[in-house]
Formats: structure tokens, C-alpha cells, sequence
């Protein structure tokens, strides 16, 4: 009993306990968000479980005719089966994710460094509003945090072993390429960083059979991809190649300038969301600290800690270069497990200061930093809030339009259109699919005069929700309009 309750424990409990909460408490409230990416998952997993129409691929990609892997899929159809198909269910898994990404980032400390390192990198990982962000959106480049602290692990082991250990390059390569096979962009980047930190520090250590166990690994989770690509002639590989190939990176020296400074600041913001609240002077006193504590105790360091703040420089270079050079725009999702390396980094700082002097401020200066991620006031005055009403995205709202369709209906059949600006209303085809028939035995049909119209609203483009009703507007009489939460609007029309 004493060993469960021992200080050093009960502090990582209060540590998962915060962060939990943290994660949890829009689950509990129906708060997350559904979207049409989630609806479209939804109904793939309900093809998967229900129908047994097993994938070889995932969802479409921002890349034409490159697409996501399968294993999302595969991962998430155990808790939507354990939820009967509930996405609170799903949006529950992902924040158990995030929770696991705490403990993870304590064993990990602990293993490089001991206790107080493995206390940073967890007490960071538990308060940085964007992984808290992460864990709270059903999405699939969001789980990415956790398996790049897996990876951490993994190298860690691979970097001690004085004898090659080729379990543990067999998990390198499936924690690689199941990261590809989350977010494509991400994926890549952060498997060629690994990939180089790897030849460098062990480049004269490496043998052909870690190499084997490497790419065996990484085969595991790219065979049904690779199924897939026999059986459609090379689809994938051959619109990566166009992509590659299609003028899709920066060239001239003007461009790439201009690139770099867009790519630092975009670095610099994301590192001032992770750590410093968004705060540009806090982040600039941050990353100085960082170069000062690393110029005057880095030397000194164990050699497992260097190596692997070497393949953390190693893949936010690789990253920051690459990215210089790809002349698109870099949305969030590509640089989702970045700040993982930003907190392990920061965290392993502390750690020099403290096994150095053994100072109490030291600990100090990570709780108040812990505490200025954490807002504990803005949580308080949350808490004594209402209820966030959120938009027509909210998961709560888009069951309260089935509800009052079902509701209006009173029993007799219906059918229902609907204006959502994805175009694409997968979140009301699961909906529909799942929660109406569930809650009211009964589904909508086509063959009947009593149609719902819901409409929601469109922030981009306003006008749109107004041309779709114009266009429809011999569909049927209007006989009732009601606006509910979330801004959407739900009309009762009598159709021929």
C-alpha cells in the first residue's frame, strides 16, 4: 500500500488528475466537437463493425488521390464497439489518449533522467493548452503526441543498449509508419528527422539485421496499404510522384527567404502555444533560457539525455528545413507532434539546473510555469459559467436537432434535408443511422410529405444558407421554423 501512496506517486496522481480533467470535462458535456471529418469516421467504423467491410485504406487526404492508412480505423473500432457506436465513446478514447500521453511522458523522464525530469516532462505535458486541445477533437493526426513519446522511449532503449536489441528497432518502425499512416505530412518528416539522429549517433553500430527488424516493422502497418496499391495499379504512388514532381516546392532563393522567416515564426508561435499561453515576450525569455541552460550544462550531460536531445534538434530541423521548401501552406496537423519535442526539451533544461544545485526554486519556477499553462483562474470562472452553448459543430447541439426532429415528428415518418457548409452531411447521416433510430425506434425514410430542413449556419459565407433556401423554395410549404442552439435552424415543410 505504502508503495502506492509514496510521495513521488501521489504527486503524479494529482499530476493525471489535473490533466484529466482537463481533457474530460468537454466529454462528460457533449461539448466536442462533430464534424464532418467525424461523421464521415463514424460511418466507416459502423461499415467496419456492422457490415464487416474491413478497409485497406483510410479517409482522402489534403494530397488528390493520397489517403490516410486504415489503422485509425482498425484502433477505433474497439471502443465503438464497447460504446455501441456512441461517438461520446470515440471523443472519450481519444481523451484516455491524451491521459496516457501524461503517464508515458513521466516513464520516459524517469527512464532518461529520474523522478524530477520525469515530474517536468509529465507536469507540461499534463498543462500545455495545445496537446489539452489534442486529446479533445476526434481527429486522427491528434493522437500523433502519444507515439512520439513512445518513439522517445524507444530510442531511449536503442540509444543505452551497448548490444543491439532488435525488438526494439522493430517498434521503431511500426511507431514510424503508424504515424505516416495518422498524418502523411507529419509522419514523414518526423520519421527521415529520426531516421538521420539515428545515423548519426549510431551509425557505426548499426547492423543489417536492426535494419531488417526496422523495415519489417514499418511493413506491418504499410500492408494494407500496400494490398491496396497491387490491386489499383500504384494509385497512391503514382499521385505522390505527381505531387512530388508538380512544382509543389520552393526553388529560388527569394522564395525560400521569404519561406524560412514564414516557417521561424510559425515555429516560434507554436512553441509560445505550448508553453508560454500564446505569450510572444514569455516564449522569446523561454527559448533564451533554453540556449543558455543547454550552451553551459549540455557537455556535462548523461549520454542518453544527449542523444536524445539530439534527435529532438534533429526533427524540429528536419521539419522547420523541409517545410521551408514545401511551397504550401503548413496547416496545424503537420507539425502536431512538435510540441512533444518542445516540452521534453524544455523539461530536460530543469533537469540540469536541479541534479546541478538541487534547489527548491527550481521545482518552484515548473509549478508556476505548470500553473501558467494551466489558468487556474480562467478555469474557476468557467466552471460558474453556463453551459457553453458552442456552434452548429458542437456534438450537443446536432443531437438536440435530432431530438426535436423526432420529437416534431411525434411518431409519424419523415424525411430530412439538410444545408451544412461541408456540403457533405455525414454528421447527420450517422445521426440519423445511429442515435434516431436508438433513442426512437424508428429511422427516416423518402416516401413520406412531412420534410425537416436544417439549415446551418455559415460563418465564412453567410449568403450561402440564403442562396440553398431560394433554391429550394417551391420545395414544399413552410409550416413551422425554429432556430436552436448552436445557430441552426430546423424548418417543418409539407412537400409533394
Amino acid at each position: 500500500m505504502k508503495r502506492f501512496l509514496s510521495k513521488e506517486l501521489l504527486i503524479l496522481y494529482l499530476i493525471i488528475l489535473i490533466g484529466a480533467f482537463l481533457r474530460l470535462q468537454g466529454v462528460f458535456t457533449n461539448s466536442f466537437a462533430f464534424t464532418y471529418d467525424v461523421g464521415r469516421d463514424m460511418l466507416a467504423l459502423w461499415n467496419i463493425v456492422y457490415a464487416h467491410k474491413i478497409p485497406l485504406i483510410g479517409a482522402t487526404t489534403g494530397l488528390p488521390g493520397v489517403f490516410y492508412g486504415p489503422w485509425w480505423y482498425y484502433m477505433l473500432s474497439i471502443p465503438f464497439l464497447m460504446s455501441s457506436g456512441n461517438p461520446q465513446g470515440i471523443a472519450l478514447t481519444m481523451s484516455f489518449i491524451g491521459i496516457l500521453a501524461i503517464i508515458a511522458a513521466f516513464i520516459v523522464g524517469k527512464k532518461a533522467g529520474g523522478i524530477f525530469l520525469g515530474f517536468c516532462f509529465s507536469a507540461l505535458i499534463a498543462a500545455s493548452p495545445v496537446l489539452i486541445s489534442l486529446s479533445s477533437q476526434i481527429w486522427n493526426p491528434n493522437i500523433a503526441p502519444l507515439f512520439v513519446i513512445l518513439i522517445i522511449f524507444v530510442l531511449g532503449k536503442i540509444y543505452s543498449f551497448k548490444k543491439e536489441n532488435q525488438k526494439y528497432y522493430f517498434l521503431l518502425g511500426l511507431l514510424l509508419a503508424l504515424n505516416i499512416d495518422f498524418e502523411i505530412i507529419f509522419g514523414l518528416f518526423l520519421s527521415l528527422g529520426v531516421i538521420i539522429s539515428l545515423i548519426w549517433i549510431k551509425y557505426k553500430k548499426i547492423s543489417l539485421k536492426s535494419i531488417a527488424f526496422l523495415l519489417l516493422g514499418s511493413f506491418v502497418i504499410f500492408a494494407p496499404r500496400a494490398i491496396f496499391e497491387l490491386r489499383h495499379q500504384f494509385l497512391m504512388t503514382k499521385s505522390f510522384i505527381t505531387f512530388i514532381t508538380g512544382g509543389n516546392f520552393s526553388h529560388s532563393i527569394s522564395s525560400v527567404l521569404e519561406a524560412l522567416i514564414n516557417r521561424l515564426n510559425i515555429f516560434f508561435n507554436l512553441f509560445n502555444s505550448t508553453l508560454a499561453v500564446e505569450n510572444k515576450i514569455l516564449g522569446l525569455t523561454f527559448l533564451i533560457f533554453i540556449l543558455i541552460t543547454l550552451f553551459i550544462f549540455y557537455r556535462g550531460a548523461e549520454k542518453s539525455i544527449k542523444n536524445l536531445l539530439k534527435t529532438s534538434f534533429v526533427v524540429i530541423a528536419t521539419f522547420l528545413i523541409g517545410t521551408v521548401f514545401f511551397s504550401h501552406d503548413i496547416w496545424p496537423h503537420y507539425l502536431v507532434g512538435i510540441p512533444v519535442f518542445y516540452i521534453f526539451i524544455f523539461s530536460c533544461c530543469f533537469y540540469f539546473i536541479y541534479k546541478r544545485f538541487s534547489c527548491f526554486l527550481i521545482p518552484l519556477i515548473v509549478l508556476i510555469i505548470f500553473l501558467v499553462n494551466l489558468n487556474p483562474i480562467f478555469i474557476i470562472q468557467n466552471l460558474k459559467k453556463p453551459l457553453w452553448e458552442g456552434d452548429a459543430s458542437v456534438y450537443r447541439n446536432q443531437l438536440g436537432v435530432i431530438d426535436y426532429v423526432y420529437k416534431e415528428a411525434n411518431g409519424k415518418e419523415f424525411k430530412y434535408v439538410v444545408y451544412t457548409p461541408p456540403v457533405y452531411d455525414f454528421t447527420y447521416q450517422y445521426l440519423f443511422k445511429w442515435y434516431g433510430p436508438k433513442k426512437y425506434k424508428y429511422s427516416p425514410t423518402q416516401k413520406v410529405n412531412i420534410a425537416y430542413f436544417i439549415i446551418e449556419p455559415d460563418l465564412g459565407y453567410p449568403d450561402r444558407p440564403k442562396w440553398w433556401l431560394e433554391a429550394r423554395e417551391k420545395d414544399g410549404k413552410i409550416i413551422k421554423e425554429q432556430k436552436i442552439e448552436g445557430g441552426i435552424i430546423i424548418q417543418t415543410r409539407v412537400v409533394k
